[in-house]
């Protein structure tokens, strides 16, 4: 299959009624097979993982508990099935569940706080300027586990916002508190003290290191568990301190009725700070005894402390601790903030241990999710079992990754190229790299396995730039496929193909300087286009800033030349930014038979925008949807277009912060070759055409080994030119004098056996 510098697309005939249609269709998530190292990667699409909290939760109603994983990085909720294999680790990436989840950030604990069996998640106040938790109620309808939000009951206070969690003054009659909970942290949520509804336990906001008991007080007031009544009952549960100061060494009282106090001991210094660092809480009970040991994790650490519960369910009193939990085992030891989650991961009725990191950025971000499987017959007795549990079954490149789509070995498939911001690493050089994913598969059934981890090696430039972003087109109008290559530095590379039409790549650096002075701005997305439609490639590059940068060709179509500065450097009027200055723009440009042209555009938000229309102006494109699809990854989505699957319809691949991959099939035909016509015998693919755009006489060749019959029509079906072909013989149309624009060219053999269709563009 030939494919050039811009996939061109018709839309779905129901999709023609309306622009804003296709904004509000969701589309359909995919998860293709990959193979890494041999092995096959069942959640290969699932994105990628770098800060996941995991909850128990039945999806589907079928009363087996499913695994929800909630990714602080980019806060997007991940969904698996449990196909309920005894003693055994049996889940399916279910993305379509994921989607009935509300649009959350930073924290979200699943627990099923009114017995009904549908999870309900605790969360992060969604209020502006909140830090107060919010708790939305889970219902099941037609078997699918959705949510609404909880509405908390505040007698005499008009000023309470219902959605968050406020507590009465112990000292001021009818006064009521907020509860603060520190974005940083993850809190613990759980029944205490026996009563059989949900309490909380968290640190006492940011200001310090003693843990509150807050209280569900719904059962003693005689409502059962179908509410949320809560009160500070204890503001030093487990009469501990976590100093955040001495390794995950917490001071701990000498005597169940004492709180310790702050800091004993401590540089006066230290005590006269008195914060809370940041914190995660796992809650289980270790011994069997009815109250609960806590497991925590600090921000300033890498190692987890477990602390003994000696007390009772009613007066908890932390009087051992294990500073760097589970050291019976293999300890924790994950740079950056570990947070310890407890559950049934293997089907044996045992409550195992996930521990993975809590923070947003810079953490370990390849063997970052450790699974400790309790293997005591009684009790616990955590081993460790992976340290890449879920996250080494998908393709996860580290973090921020951007894909590109093209034929890259010349078998007719399309392949996958990703450039990604590198791998955790504490030594002085980055470490990123272009990944090449070879589809091993048939044109009806992709197949990617992971051919090279350090394409064109580009490794050797990763002390000076990472967050590679690649992008194909020809440049140099020969008929195949360049590459240019973004990063977090300004300028390009680029990689000038010499193989030729439908050959395997054969890519060599242009080192000519005009590449690393063009001023692209930092963190840079190349999208190659003929943006002017004057027969040469133009370059438009996404920003950092959130803009898009058109660099026109002011040389010749075989031989291109670009200024150091943009043409334009706001294209389009198009800004992602966020209200923290940055917008991470990401373009792909789609083309329907009528010649209108689309921009479609990854962003900091990971969603997809998508804008009608791409002509040379500063002039704003009209928006078509913020949320294009309904796709959203988190943060930093970066999409590359292609029909993988040869069914006619468009997948979108989406790169993302969490280094994953995602596809999605679209509502857009792919009109660039029929899907339902077989391949030409003898191996040979489809038409070549070139060059393309083409300005004077088009060369076709379909290599058939018969002859065929070739008609071109334009966009509005008119017949402008027809012939017949000899087997394997170059053709050539004059076009010279036709309108510039989009054009079809099909072509069939005499028997009907074989037939294909392409486009080209006159300029």
């Amino acid at each position: 299959m030939q494919h050039r510098f811009v996939a061109y697309l018709c839309l779905a005939v129901a999709l023609f009624l309306s622009g804003n249609a296709l904004g509000q269709q969701r589309f359909p998530a995919l998860n293709f097979p990959a193979v890494q190292g041999g092995r096959l990667l069942p959640y290969a699409f699932a994105g990628g993982l770098n800060a996941p909290q995991f909850s128990p939760a039945d999806l589907n109603n079928d009363g087996i508990a499913d695994l929800v994983v909630f990714d602080r990085a980019g806060d997007v909720f991940l969904a698996f099935l449990n196909e309920g294999k005894p003693n055994a680790i049996s889940y399916r990436y279910a993305p379509e569940y994921a989607c009935y989840f509300p649009q959350l950030k930073e924290y979200a604990v699943l627990r099923d706080f009114n017995g009904d069996g549908a999870a309900d998640i605790f969360c992060y106040g969604l209020a502006p300027g909140s830090q107060e938790m919010q708790v939305f109620q889970g219902y099941f309808e037609n078997n699918t586990l959705q949510f609404k939000p909880f509405l908390f009951h505040y007698p005499g206070c008009s000023n309470c916002n219902r959605s968050l969690i406020y507590y009465p003054s112990s000292t001021i009659p009818g006064v009521w508190l907020n509860l603060v909970i520190a974005q940083t942290d993850v809190p613990g949520i759980a029944d205490v003290d026996g009563d059989g509804d949900l309490d909380l336990l968290t640190f006492e906001g940011v200001v310090g290191g003693h843990v509150w008991w807050v209280r569900n007080m719904s059962v003693e007031k005689g409502f059962g568990l179908d509410s949320l009544h809560f009160i500070v009952e204890d503001r030093c549960w487990g009469r501990f301190f976590e100093t955040g100061l001495n390794g995950c060494n917490n001071n701990l009282s000498p005597r169940p009725d004492t709180c310790v106090d702050f800091l004993t001991n401590a540089p006066t210094e230290a005590r006269a700070q008195k914060r809370h660092p940041g914190s995660t809480l796992m809650l289980y009970d270790d011994d069997g005894d009815g109250d609960l040991e806590l497991v925590s994790g600090d921000i300033s650490f890498r190692c987890l402390n477990q602390m003994i519960n000696y007390g009772t369910p009613q007066q908890a009193w932390m009087a051992e601790q294990d500073a760097y939990f589970p050291s019976y085992s293999t300890p924790v030891d994950l740079p950056q903030f570990p947070g310890a989650y407890y559950i049934d991961v293997n089907n044996d009725g045992r409550g195992d241990m996930v521990v993975a990191p809590n923070v947003r950025y810079g953490a370990e971000d390849r063997n970052n999710v450790w699974l400790y499987e309790n293997n005591a017959s009684v009790g616990h007795y955590f081993e460790l079992e992976s340290r890449r549990f879920l996250v080494g079954d998908m393709i996860d490149l580290g973090s921020a990754t951007h894909p590109a789509i093209a034929d890259v070995n010349g078998d007719g498939l399309l392949d996958l190229v990703v450039g990604n911001a590198g791998y955790y690493t504490t030594g002085p050089l980055g470490t990123a790299t272009l990944h090449l994913w070879l589809n091993t598969g048939t044109p009806t059934a992709p197949r990617f396995e992971l051919a090279h981890s350090d394409w064109l090696g580009l490794s050797a430039y990763a002390n000076i730039s990472s967050d590679y972003a690649p992008a194909f087109g020809d440049l140099d109008n020969d008929g195949d496929l360049d590459l240019l290559i973004g990063s977090n530095a300004v300028g390009l590379y680029c990689f000038i193909n010499t193989a030729g039409p439908g050959q395997p790549m054969q890519l060599q650096q242009d080192f000519r300087p005009m590449w690393a002075s063009m001023n692209t701005g930092t963190y840079g997305a190349p999208f190659l286009v003929d943006v002017d439609l004057d027969g040469s490639m133009d370059v438009v590059v996404g920003r950092r800033n959130g803009t898009l940068a058109y660099f026109r060709n002011i040389g010749a179509p075989d031989n291109p030349l670009f200024a150091s500065q943009p043409t334009i450097s706001r294209l389009g009027g198009i800004d992602t930014r966020t209200p923290i200055g940055v917008g991470f723009s990401r373009p792909a440009v789609i083309e329907q038979p009528n010649g209108e042209r689309w921009v479609v555009c990854g962003n900091l938000d990971g969603t997809l925008e998508a804008y009608i229309g791409l002509t040379p102006t500063e002039a704003s494109f009209p928006l078509v949807s913020k949320v294009w699809g309904g796709i959203d990854e988190g943060e930093r989505s970066s999409p590359a277009f292609g029909d993988l699957d040869g069914d006619g319809k468009l997948e979108v691949v989406v790169g993302n912060l969490r280094g994953g991959l995602s596809i999605f099939r679209t509502d857009l035909q792919d009109c660039t070759v029929s899907a339902q016509m077989p391949s030409p015998a003898g191996g040979a693919s489809s038409v070549a055409l070139w060059p393309n755009p083409v300005r004077y006489s088009l060369r076709l060749e379909w290599p058939v080994g018969q002859p065929f019959h070739w008609a071109i029509s334009d966009a509005l079906g008119r017949l402008m030119a027809q012939g017949t072909g000899a087997a394997n013989t170059p053709q050539f149309v004059p076009v010279f004098g036709w309108t510039p624009g989009l054009y079809y060219l099909r072509l069939h053999t005499s028997s009907g056996e074989y037939r294909q269709q392409t486009s080209f563009v006159k300029w």
